[in-house]
């Protein structure tokens, strides 16, 4: 799980909180933003997604895809 704060705002608070549900969180605090992270640093946020999604989207792409059931 990523947990994104913005530095103005709730910060590490965020993941604190998702660690009460989950035992691997990763924490991200991105600074210059409050309470709308994407709103308000976009570019920050894709990053931060891309970086994190990057090993599942490479064992998506390698494992094999069914095929569609006719209808």
């Amino acid at each position: 799980m990523l947990a994104i704060g913005g530095a103005h705002s709730l910060a590490d608070q965020v993941a604190d909180t998702m660690k009460l549900a989950a035992d691997d969180v990763h924490t991200l605090v991105i600074s210059g933003c409050a309470h709308w992270i994407a709103e308000e640093t976009p570019e920050e946020t894709l990053a931060a997604l891309t970086t994190f999604l990057a090993p599942y989207r490479n064992e998506h792409a390698a494992a094999p895809r069914p095929m569609p059931q006719a209808t």
